[in-house]
């Protein structure tokens, strides 16, 4: 039941990540057809001005995830905090450091 559990949710996160991409694609079609009702906004007669702020909206989406990626590296941080709580990962960690000891040691008994 356990694993079920988990599948159930990881299938929910995939699909919730899917689904905020409509989500912004709804939100985009929503402000653009409304903006074309002021006055100020007269140049967005067209369909295409929704095509090019989607896509200028998702080239700056990739460039500031290229920042937090190669530039702030709050994604490497973040993924460092979350192996330290997770308690498999916790004993997978122990485990190298004590291999890690004893190599040294045989190396040392070695020389």
């Amino acid at each position: 039941m356990k694993e079920f559990l988990i599948k159930a949710k990881m299938a929910m996160d995939r699909g919730k990540y899917w689904l905020s991409y409509i989500n912004f694609a709804m939100l985009l079609f929503i402000s653009v057809t409304s903006m074309k009702e002021y006055d100020m906004f007269l140049f967005l007669q067209g369909r295409y001005w929704i095509v090019l702020l989607g896509i200028g909206t998702f080239v700056f989406i990739t460039f500031l995830g290229y920042i937090d990626l190669k530039k702030l590296k709050t994604y490497q941080t973040e993924s460092e905090i979350y192996a330290r709580i997770n308690p498999v990962q916790q004993k997978m960690f122990d485990n190298q450091d004590k291999i890690l000891k004893k190599i040294a040691s045989l190396e040392k008994k070695k020389k």
